[in-house]
C-alpha cells in the first residue's frame, strides 16, 4: 500500500471519531496537545462505543480534572521551554566573554547547561503538573541513551574523573556535562516542538544568529576590531572557534539557508535570507578551507537532489535556481582558489594531527584501555602515551594536542571501542531513520518539506565533518538540534504515528519512571549549581593570571590562587600552579634577604613554603597521576633543593621516571634527569675538593664519574628522541669535557653549532674548549662570534681576552677586560688582569691558573640554555620539617596557564 493511501486511511479513520480529528491526532501521536482537551473529548457516543476496549481504557486513564486541564501553568511552562530553546539557539553561535581562560568553550558550556537545564526542568515540571509522564518513543531513543550510558561509564572509570565530567579549560565540549545538556535539549525539542512553525522558527533563529556572527567575523578577518580586548583583537578570532571551524559551521548554515529560501515565506523574510546567503558564501570563499568546501558541495548535492525529487514538476524546479547559483559560486571559488583564498586575506595556519597520527594514538590507547578508554576530555594524555616519534623533529614537539584530527577519532580514543561503537550506532540509526522517511518525499507539496530537506543535507554535512575535523560546542549543538529537528519535523510532514512511553502503561513502569524523573530533576539542579561554582573559580583564576601579567605582588597572587583552589579543589591545574607560585615565593624570600641574613622566622617560613608547595603538587598528582606536568613539577621542586634536603635527588629522579611512563617520547624529561646527575656529580666533586690541598686541580671520584656518565646517557636518550635538541647536545659535550674526553666534546659542539649557529652558549663553550686545548685561533673565532651574539656576555669576553693574550695581542686583550671591568666593577681578579696587561705582563700573572681563570660573575656556562620558572636554592638552605606544613603561605608570580 502506498504512503499516500496510508495517510488517507488515517485521515478517514479520524473523521469517523467525530470531527475533531486534528486534536485527536495530536494527542494520540504525540501526547502534547496544544489545547487542554482530553483525548476522548468531543467524541460521539457511537464512536466511543465502537472504540476497542483497550484503547478506550487507555484514553480514559489520561483524563484529568477540569482545573488541571484549563490551568495556565502548562502554557507558561510551554513558553519557558520554547523561549529557552530559542534563546539558547540564538546565543550559542554568538556568546563569548573574555573573563575566563577558555573564553569560547567554557562560556558556551555554562550557557548550554543553564538554558538547556531550564528548558528541561520546565518540561519535567509541565509533566508533573499534568500528573503524567509521557515521552515520545522513537527509533533514536535507544542509541541516544546507549551513547549517554557508555559516556557515563567512561567517565566513572576515567583516569581523571573530574576532567571527564566537566572538561579541561578549552575542552569543555568533550565533557560528560556537555553531552548530558545536549541530549537534554534533544529530548526537549523532540517532545515539545510539535508544529512545523516551531521547527521553522528554530532554523530561522539559527540562521539569524549565524548572520550576526558572520558580520563580526568578516570585520575581524579584515582587521576591523569592534572590541579592543587582547583576546578579541586578532583577525583569527570569532565567536565559534578557529576560522576553519567557523567555515565548517557556516557551510551547514548556508545549506539550511538555501533550503529555507525554497519555502513559501513573506518577501521580506526571503530578502533577509538572500542577504544572509550572500554573506555566508563570502565567508566560505574568504576562508577557502578546502575541507568545508568539499563537504559543502556534497551537502548541496543532497539538498538539490532531494528538492528535485520532491518538486516533481517544471514550475517547482524553477525555484531551485537559487541553491544552484550558490553551489556554482562555491564550486568556482574552490577551483580558482586552490592555492589560497581568492580574497587575499592573511589567516593563520591551523596545526593539528593528521588522520594517520590520530589512528596511531588511538591504537596505543586501545592497547591499554580498549573498551572505555581513558575518559572524556583526556585525549592529551592519550596523545602523550602514543605520540608518533616523527613529531619530535618538528617545531611542535612540545605541544600537547587535546584533540585528534577529527571528533570521531577523539571520542574513539578517549572513550574506547564502546564509545566509538555507540557513536556509530547513533549515526547509523539516524541514517536509517532518514532513509525510511525520505522514501516518501516524492512530489510532496506539504509545508516544511524543503526545511526537512535542508535539515537532512546539513545534518549529513556535519556528520561528515565529525570524521574529518575537530569539533566544538557550537558545531555539536548544531548537530543535535538538526537531529531533533529532523525526527520531529519528519513525523509531522509524513503524518507518522508515534508511540509514547507513559507511566500509565504499567504500575511498575510508572514507579520506575517517577523515580528516574526525580533523580533527573535533582541531578540537573546540582549540575547547574556546580557548573556555576566551577565558572566562578575559572573567572578568579583568569583574574589571577591577569594580575600576574601586570606584575602584581606575590602576596596578592597567593590569596587569589588560594581562593581559586577553595572554589574548585578538584582541578589539578590550579594546585600545580599554586605549587609553582609557592616555590617561587620561597626563591624570592631567599633572594631578598640573602642566606646569611635569614632570621629564625625566615628559615621557618622558607621550610613551610617548601612543604606547602610540595603538598599542593602532591594533591595535583593525586587528582591526575597520569598528567606528566604534575609529576614534572613534583620532580622540579625536589630538584631545586638538592644539597639542602636529604633524599631530594632520588625523589626528583623517581618523579621524572614516573613522568616518562606516561610521556615516554618527551626528550625534555631525559634532559632534566641528566641535569640532576650533573648536580650530584658537582656536589660529590665539591665534597672531595674540600678534602684536597688548596690550589690543586680537583680530581673526580668514581661516584662523580658514574654520575656524569649517567648524565651523558640521559642527554643522549634525549637526542635519540629529538635529533635537533640543541640543549641536550650541548650538555653531552659538557659531560664529555668533565670526563676528560675533550676532543669528543669539541666534535659534539661543532656538530651542535652547525645545527644552531645562533646559540651563544654553544659557541662560547666551544671557544672555551678550544682555548683549554691550545687551539687559540679557533678559540678566537668562536668567542668573537659569541660576543657578536651577546655583546654583554662577560664570560665570553673574559675567555676572548685570555685568547688574545695567548696570541700576544695585548691591545685587544686589554679592551676586552676593560669592558668586563665596566660591567663588573667590584671584581678584584679583573682589576688585577687589567693591571697586568697595562704593565705588559701576561693576563693571569699572579692569579690562580689551575682552572684557566675564574668566571667574573659566577655564571655557569653549561647552563646558558636552561631556563626555569623556579630556581634552585643555594646549598644548605634550611629545608626541614616545618612548623605549619599544612598552611599555604603564598604563590609565586608567573603561574603557568
Amino acid at each position: 500500500m502506498s504512503s499516500e493511501n496510508n495517510a488517507e486511511n488515517t485521515r478517514s479513520e479520524s473523521k469517523n471519531l467525530g470531527g475533531q480529528n486534528r486534536e485527536m491526532k495530536i494527542d494520540l501521536r504525540r501526547g502534547n496537545s496544544p489545547t487542554s482537551r482530553t483525548p476522548n473529548e468531543g467524541m460521539t457516543q457511537q464512536a466511543a462505543a465502537q472504540m476497542p476496549e483497550h484503547q478506550a481504557t487507555r484514553l480514559a486513564s489520561t483524563e484529568q480534572p477540569a482545573s488541571r486541564r484549563n490551568a495556565t501553568a502548562p502554557k507558561i511552562m510551554d513558553w519557558i521551554i520554547t523561549g529557552a530553546v530559542y534563546l539558547l539557539t540564538f546565543l550559542i553561535p554568538l556568546f563569548v566573554l573574555p573573563n575566563v581562560p577558555s573564553a569560547l568553550e567554557l562560556n558556551k558550556q555554562v550557557l548550554l547547561v543553564l538554558l538547556g537545564g531550564i528548558a528541561f526542568l520546565a518540561w519535567i515540571g509541565k509533566l508533573a503538573w499534568e500528573g503524567r509522564i509521557r515521552i515520545k518513543k522513537n527509533f533514536l531513543l535507544v542509541p541516544v541513551l546507549l551513547l549517554l550510558i557508555v559516556l557515563s561509564l567512561s567517565t566513572v572509570f576515567s583516569v581523571y574523573r573530574d576532567q571527564s565530567m566537566w572538561g579541561g579549560l578549552g575542552t569543555e565540549s568533550l565533557s560528560l556535562v556537555t553531552f548530558i545538556a545536549l541530549i537534554a535539549v534533544f529530548l526537549v525539542v523532540n517532545n515539545n516542538f510539535n508544529t512545523r512553525e516551531k521547527i521553522s522558527n528554530l532554523v530561522l533563529i539559527l540562521i539569524g544568529s549565524s548572520f550576526l556572527a558572520s558580520i563580526y567575523t568578516i570585520l575581524q578577518i579584515f582587521g576591523k576590531f569592534i572590541f579592543k580586548n587582547p583576546v578579541f583583537a586578532q583577525n583569527s578570532f570569532n565567536t565559534v572557534g578557529s576560522v576553519y571551524a567557523f567555515s565548517i559551521f557556516i557551510g551547514a548554515i548556508l545549506i539550511l539557508t538555501a533550503a529555507a529560501m525554497l519555502e513559501k515565506r513573506p518577501f521580506w523574510i526571503k530578502t533577509l535570507l538572500g542577504l544572509s546567503a550572500l554573506i555566508f558564501v563570502f565567508i566560505l570563499i574568504s576562508i577557502n578551507f578546502r575541507t568545508s568546501l568539499i563537504m559543502f558541495l556534497v551537502g548541496m548535492a543532497i539538498l538539490l537532489g532531494l528538492a528535485i525529487i520532491s518538486s516533481g514538476n517544471e514550475e517547482k524546479n524553477k525555484t531551485l535556481i537559487i541553491p544552484m547559483v550558490i553551489l556554482t559560486l562555491v564550486l568556482l571559488s574552490t577551483l580558482i582558489g586552490k592555492s589560497g583564498s581568492i580574497m587575499k586575506v592573511q589567516l593563520p595556519i591551523e596545526v593539528g594531527l593528521s588522520q594517520s597520527a590520530s589512528f596511531d594514538v588511538a591504537k596505543t590507547a586501545w592497547k591499554d584501555k580498549a573498551l572505555l578508554g581513558s575518559g572524556l576530555s583526556n585525549y592529551d594524555l592519550n596523545y602523550l602515551q602514543g605520540k608518533p616519534t616523527e613529531i619530535n623533529q618538528t617545531d611542535f614537539w612540545s605541544v600537547k594536542f587535546n584533540e585528534a584530527a577529527s571528533r570521531f577519532f577523539t571520542l574513539a580514543t578517549s572513550t574506547g571501542l564502546l564509545g566509538a561503537a555507540a557513536l556509530l550506532f547513533l549515526i547509523g540509526a539516524m541514517l536509517v531513520h532518514m532513509f525510511s522517511s525520505l522514501v516518501k518525499i516524492f512530489e510532496r507539496r506539504d509545508s516544511g518539506v524543503y526545511t526537512l530537506i535542508g535539515i537532512t543535507a546539513a545534518w549529513v554535512y556535519l556528520t561528515i565533518a565529525l570524521f574529518f575535523y575537530a569539533s566544538n560546542i557550537t558545531l555539536d549543538y548544531s548537530w543535535w538540534i538538526l537531529t531533533a529537528g529532523f525526527v520531529t519535523l519528519a513525523a509531522i510532514v509524513f503524518g507518522k504515528k508515534e508511540e509514547l512511553i507513559s507511566e500509565t502503561s504499567s504500575p511498575r513502569l510508572s514507579l520506575i519512571l517517577s523515580f528516574v524523573f526525580v533523580l533527573i530533576i535533582v541531578g540537573f539542579i546540582s549540575l547547574i549549581f556546580l557548573e556555576g561554582q566551577k565558572y566562578v573559580a575559572a573567572v578568579a583564576y583568569n583574574q589571577t593570571l591577569a594580575s600576574d601579567a601586570q606584575g602584581a605582588k606575590v602576596e596578592d597572587l597567593i590569596s587569589k590562587l588560594n581562593r581559586v583552589v577553595n572554589l574548585d579543589p578538584n582541578r589539578d591545574l590550579y594546585h600545580r600552579n599554586l605549587s609553582v607560585a609557592l616555590f617561587a615565593f620561597l626563591n624570592q624570600k631567599i633572594s631578598d634577604k640573602g642566606m646569611q641574613n635569614l632570621s629564625e622566622n625566615d628559615r621557618a617560613d622558607i621550610s613551610n613554603l617548601y612543604f606547602a608547595a610540595e603538598d599542593q603538587v602532591k594533591t595535583a598528582v593525586g587528582l591526575n597521576p597520569n598528567n606528566p606536568d604534575n609529576l614534572v613539577q613534583l620532580a622540579q621542586i625536589n630538584q631545586n633543593v638538592i644539597g639542602s634536603k636529604d633524599g631530594a635527588d632520588q625523589a626528583a629522579l623517581d618523579n621524572y621516571k614516573a613522568a616518562l611512563k606516561v610521556s615516554p617520547q618527551d626528550p625534555s624529561i631525559y634532559y632534566q634527569i641528566g641535569q640532576i646527575y650533573l648536580v650530584m656529580a658537582d656536589l660529590e666533586t665539591a665534597k672531595n675538593a674540600s678534602q684536597q690541598k688548596q690550589g690543586t686541580q680537583p680530581t673526580l671520584s668514581d661516584k662523580a664519574k658514574e654520575d656524569i656518565a649517567l648524565a651523558k646517557q640521559n642527554f643522549e636518550k634525549a637526542v635519540e628522541l629529538k635529533g635537533n635538541y640543541i640543549p641536550a647536545q650541548f650538555m653531552i659535550a659538557v659531560a664529555l669535557e668533565r670526563l676528560g674526553e675533550t676532543d669528543q666534546a669539541i666534535a659534539q659542539l661543532e656538530t651542535s653549532q652547525k645545527m644552531n649557529p645562533q646559540d651563544a652558549g654553544i659557541s662560547f663553550q666551544l671557544g672555551v674548549l678550544y682555548y683549554q686545548t691550545g687551539k687559540y685561533d679557533q678559540a678566537q673565532t668562536a668567542l668573537e662570534s659569541t660576543v657578536k651574539l651577546a655583546s654583554n656576555y662577560s664570560n665570553a669576553m673574559y675567555f676572548l681576552g685570555l685568547t688574545y693574550d695567548k696570541l700576544n695581542n695585548k691591545k685587544q686583550a686589554l679592551e676586552q677586560f676593560q669592558k668586563i671591568a665596566e660591567l663588573n666593577p667590584d671584581n678584584a681578579d679583573v682589576k688585577k688582569i687589567v693591571a697586568n696587561l697595562q704593565a705588559g705582563k701576561h693576563a693571569l700573572d699572579g692569579l690562580d691558573q689551575t682552572t684557566g681563570g675564574q668566571n667574573p660573575n659566577g655564571e655557569a656556562p653549561q647552563n646558558q640554555s636552561v631556563q626555569r620558572d623556579q630556581q634552585p636554592v643555594p646549598p644548605n638552605t634550611p629545608i626541614g620539617p616545618g612548623q605549619n606544613q599544612n598552611q599555604n603561605p603564598a604563590p609565586a608570580p608567573n603561574p603557568a596557564p
